[in-house]
Parts: structure tokens; C-alpha cells; sequence
């Protein structure tokens, strides 16, 4: 089974923030101070709203390149399919993008470098959760997770 993800990388806090501004933004904790914001269908309908953009990863680089303004956000796609694979990822800092066309690799090094952050997982932790909705499965992890 192949599967899709899309998302958002940072300090928890920052993320967690989020979760006031958007109704469907929830940020998974991935340990050490490390965030995960999936980019789920519903939250991806309301940032194009919020927005007014009609493309989704336009609305979803402009969320990442606003939201970072005192922080540093990582967006990331990755996914497979057969034997097919593809993995790209971008970095902002304070409202400007400072890496592009990376991998998810280079974000959890910067953010455990830069922003000291207790980093512990790696890429491949992030394709626990197989198929289409891997992001939908992160969120229902978490919400299940929560008291």
C-alpha cells in the first residue's frame, strides 16, 4: 500500500498556536519540542478559503511563509506509490524561504540545529500511517491521544 503525506514541521508551540487561527489545524506531537501539522483534506479547504487561493499548495506555501514570521516552518509532501517515490520539502524562516526543494531530512536538521530542538525521528517515522489519508490517520492518532 503506497501513501501520501503533506505537512507542516516546527516547534510545537508555534504549531500548536495554529489550532486558535484554524478550526482544522491539528499539531501532532512527534517528541523533543518537534510539531507535525498534516495537511488534511478539511484543513487544506480552509486555507484556501482563509486565503482566497485556488490552488492548494499555493495556499498551503502562503500559510507556511506567513505563519513563520517568528519561527522557523518546514512544508513537506512526500509519498510512494509501487515503486515510485517522491519527496520534497521547503523551509521558511522569519517570512522568507531560505531552503527549497529539500528534503524532509534537511528541515529536521535545521530545526535540530538551528532551533535546537530535541529531534529524534527521522523521515521514515513519518510514513507510519500508509495510504491516501495518512494525514487524517495522524490527526485521528492525536485527537485519540489527547485527554
Amino acid at each position: 500500500m503506497g501513501f501520501e503525506l503533506i505537512g507542516f514541521l516546527g516547534r510545537s508551540s508555534a504549531l500548536r498556536a495554529w489550532e486558535s487561527q484554524l478550526t482544522s489545524a491539528v499539531t501532532c506531537d512527534l517528541g523533543g519540542g518537534l510539531g507535525m501539522v498534516p495537511l488534511t483534506g478539511a484543513l487544506t479547504a480552509e486555507l484556501r478559503a482563509r486565503l482566497g487561493e485556488k490552488d492548494a499548495e499555493g495556499a498551503a506555501r502562503r500559510w507556511a511563509r506567513e505563519a513563520s514570521s517568528n519561527t522557523a516552518i518546514g512544508y513537506f509532501d512526500i509519498g510512494e506509490f509501487g515503486n515510485q517515490s517522491h519527496e520534497e520539502a521547503r523551509l521558511w524562516v522569519n517570512g522568507r524561504e531560505i531552503l527549497s526543494r529539500i528534503g524532509v531530512r534537511h528541515i529536521l536538521e535545521y530545526l535540530r540545529d538551528r532551533e535546537h530542538l530535541d529531534v529524534a525521528i527521522t523521515p521514515d517515522d513519518l510514513e507510519i500511517y500508509r495510504g491516501e489519508t495518512a494525514a487524517e490517520k495522524w490527526v485521528a492518532a492525536e485527537l485519540q491521544r489527547r485527554p
